[in-house]
């Protein structure tokens, strides 16, 4: 049935050799760090300092479906699309930083499926990391 739809399930991308560049419909079960996503600290706590002095989005979502569940990285310019806002304006908009943190809401809302494209990557560890490429809500 996942071959028909387009779709690979989760456990089938838990396998080794991870598939390369997959699609997924899911589950957000929350984010890690793990957020308050009703304050805008949880928006600081997502930023991370680069060596050159600008912030950048760097964080994870907890993705489920019936097989498996998993840790999806998510940063840079993805994060951004998500969130809709760059890293700088956390301190500086808090329309911008409402409203992500509302996109949050909606996306990790219980019922709400999310339809992904995520890319496996072999860390310097030699683990298996999943990175999202892009991510949109099916249900909302």
């Amino acid at each position: 049935e996942a071959a028909i739809s387009g779709f690979s399930m989760l456990d089938e991308c838990l396998r080794k050799p991870a598939p390369a560049t997959f699609t997924v419909q899911c589950e957000v079960s929350h984010t890690l760090p793990f957020s308050d996503l009703n304050s805008i600290d949880t928006l600081k706590a997502f930023c991370v300092k680069q060596k050159d002095g600008s912030a950048v989005f760097r964080f994870a979502l907890h993705i489920k479906d019936t097989s498996a569940e998993v840790d999806v990285i998510c940063h840079g310019k993805v994060a951004e699309g998500l969130l809709g806002m760059s890293a700088q304006e956390v301190s500086t908009s808090v329309a911008k930083c409402t409203q992500a943190l509302d996109t949050l809401k909606v996306y990790s809302s219980s019922g709400s499926v999310c339809e992904g494209k995520i890319r496996s990557v072999m860390g310097k560890d030699k683990r298996v990391y999943f990175v999202l490429c892009s991510i949109f809500c099916i249900t909302s």
